[in-house]
């Protein structure tokens, strides 16, 4: 029986050391997946914008919450809250930061993610405005 019980764990060890990692680069893809259509929906709602004719309105998208642009927000969005306390929020978490006005994802697994800058516990990410102001007035301008 105890040389049962060892073969088992010893299995089990194995397994373990081949799982970890595929669950940390399933959710670095996840992530990733979810960046990609964020920044998808930006450009098609800019796009609307404009063949619209409101130009002008794009500014607005700056500090906005893009997840509520998804048609279907992933299943790891925890919403928009207005004081997050980041320790508090689940692992592997999307959430919008109302007071700092960003888009977090507090991660997961931080040994597959690189911080260079910010915290070490998650992503912020943030919807910024750039344009190129051709009359030099500082504005946008639309046309």
């Amino acid at each position: 029986m105890l040389v049962v019980v060892i073969a088992i764990s010893v299995l089990a060890g194995f397994a373990l050391d081949r799982l970890l990692p595929l669950i940390g680069r399933a959710q670095r893809a996840a992530f990733l997946q979810v960046q990609a259509n964020l920044q998808t929906a930006l450009l098609l709602e800019a796009a609307e914008r404009i063949t619209r004719g409101e130009a002008q309105t794009l500014g607005a998208l700056a500090g906005s919450n893009p997840m509520a642009l998804l048609l279907k927000p992933p299943a790891n969005y925890a919403g928009a809250i207005p004081w997050p306390a980041d320790d508090e929020m689940p692992r592997a978490t999307w959430y919008f930061d109302e007071h700092a006005g960003h888009l977090a994802y507090r991660l997961g697994r931080p040994t597959r993610f690189d911080a260079p800058d910010g915290p070490r516990d998650r992503i912020e990410l943030r919807v910024a405005f750039i344009y190129r102001d051709r009359d030099g007035d500082g504005a946008f301008d639309a046309a």
